[in-house]
């Protein structure tokens, strides 16, 4: 019975442990990447999203993103799961050029299924800076059909919602994608749109407006700290997106139920 239990408990730690999903064994992963080199987080400037100041709001993202690959190396590097975690020197801009012409395919809803990256351009990163694989990660504007509900769970509105969703992958030096946080995983960055149930209500209409956030609303969400005390580093979008990629593809806890 106590064996049972243990292994009931084994499979639910195993299956539930991490984001994203592996291309290839976990075992064959751990092998395989030794030494991860960590781009620079990218902006795709050339994403479907509809805001009224989409390139200022693109402009802002790239401000805000810039250098803060440095925090998940060191989250990386603190889960010890690698021989070693390195921050890759690239400039964002041209990287995201080369990188990124392949474009992302989408689901039926909208949803990023993840980027052809180009893999030639990988092959030269890994070969110059000599990882086995690289981490790339990936702001992009996206379209999304969805349902949403008022903040009190009674009317709902599914319409066309503009969001910025996070991918990411770990592709190796050969160009073989080995893990990837894409599709219904995408980590939902920043809601770009809000249903005014309120306005609604107040209006005694059935007619529920689509309404855009504000830059300024959008600039207090990239900056807002963790918790009340502004104690952490990292803003709290940062954070937990950071949290949910090191969760995917740190293999310390496969090592310690071996």
């Amino acid at each position: 019975m106590q064996k049972l239990l243990f292994s009931g408990l084994l499979i639910i730690l195993l299956s539930g442990c991490g984001s994203g999903t592996f291309h290839v064994p976990k075992q064959e992963y751990q092998a395989k990447v030794q030494v991860l080199g960590v781009l620079p987080l990218l902006v795709d400037h050339n994403s479907s999203l509809v805001y009224p100041q989409k390139e200022i709001l693109l402009d802002v993202l790239t401000r805000s993103v810039s250098g803060k690959h440095e925090q998940l190396v060191k989250l990386l590097k603190e889960e010890k799961g690698y021989f070693d975690v390195r921050m890759l020197t690239a400039s964002p801009e041209l990287t995201a050029l080369s990188l990124l012409s392949g474009g992302s395919s989408h689901g039926k809803s909208g949803w990023p299924q993840g980027y052809a990256f180009d893999a030639a351009t990988i092959a030269e990163m890994a070969r110059q800076n000599v990882v086995d694989a690289v981490l790339v990660v990936v702001f992009s504007g996206e379209r999304l059909d969805e349902t949403r509900r008022s903040r009190t769970k009674i009317e709902s509105l599914r319409t066309v919602y503009s969001e910025v969703l996070a991918t990411a992958a770990v592709i190796d030096r050969n160009g073989q994608e080995l893990w990837q946080l894409a599709g219904n995983d995408s980590f939902r960055a920043l809601v770009m749109q809000y249903a005014d149930f309120d306005e609604a209500y107040y209006n005694r209409t059935n007619t529920v407006q689509v309404k855009n956030i504000s830059m300024a609303g959008i600039e207090r969400v990239l900056d807002e700290p963790r918790g009340q005390d502004g104690v952490s580093m990292l803003p709290e979008m940062y954070a937990d997106l950071f949290a949910e990629i090191s969760s995917g593809i740190s293999p310390s806890l496969l090592d310690s139920l071996r």
